[in-house]
């Protein structure tokens, strides 16, 4: 087991990161008009929203990150960054989402890249308080109502742009591995798009995907 220490400073050296949550507002999708559509089954000015056993699902999240100091065998680890978020999601209406990654060092280009962490590593016993247990050590990321229901995702693909000291642009690929509850059995992929000041950790993120279940 790898030995960590919290630590609240440190982000602005990783300002590049992508960490699975923020967008700017620009970018941002109207996710109220999403979940006051979700009941007539339609995606504003798009497809319908549910055919068969597959349905658009978008969520919208303010989030603080956090750095953690990695202490362990890899020479590559640098830090974890874990996060909370609040926000809404359809499907499920209020929300919180927990994640998780590890920042290395590309021992191909040099450069700062991340890669999947588990949620887990630092949420155990607030996840376990909301009836969610047994979660894979590949769930990155997840989103709940607090009512024993969550879907599961992995961190496939991350690209990130610095915009200056205190705001970094990303768009980050995932994939949906399960989740709790109605949700046990889905499956999809989704691209989270956001921003995050690196000096503060606070952010905010919209994802968007295409899940089966």
């Amino acid at each position: 087991m790898k030995q960590i220490k919290l630590k609240l400073s440190g982000l602005v050296l990783m300002s590049g990161i992508v960490l699975s949550s923020c967008m700017s507002e620009a970018e941002t999708p109207v996710i109220n008009e999403l979940l006051t559509n979700e009941s007539t089954g339609v995606v504003p000015g798009g497809e319908n929203f549910r055919k068969g056993s597959e349905y658009n699902y978008s969520e919208e999240f303010s989030n603080q990150l956090f750095s953690v100091e990695y202490i362990g065998d890899n020479p590559l680890g640098i830090a974890f960054f874990p996060g909370t978020g609040t926000g809404m999601a359809n499907r499920m209406g209020k929300a919180s989402s927990f994640l998780n990654q590890l920042a290395i060092i590309d021992p191909n280009t040099g450069g700062i890249i991340t890669i999947n962490a588990p949620v887990t590593q630092f949420f155990t016993n607030e996840l376990a308080s909301l009836g969610l247990t047994e979660i894979p050590d590949e769930v990155s990321s997840l989103t709940t109502d607090g009512k024993g229901n969550a879907i599961w995702f992995k961190n496939i693909k991350n690209i990130t742009t610095s915009i200056s000291e205190t705001l970094t642009e990303f768009e980050a690929e995932v994939e949906v591995i399960g989740g709790n509850g109605r949700f046990s059995k889905s499956s999809g992929k989704g691209i989270v798009k956001g921003t995050f000041n690196p000096m503060t950790g606070k952010g905010s993120s919209v994802l968007q995907a295409r899940i089966n279940y």
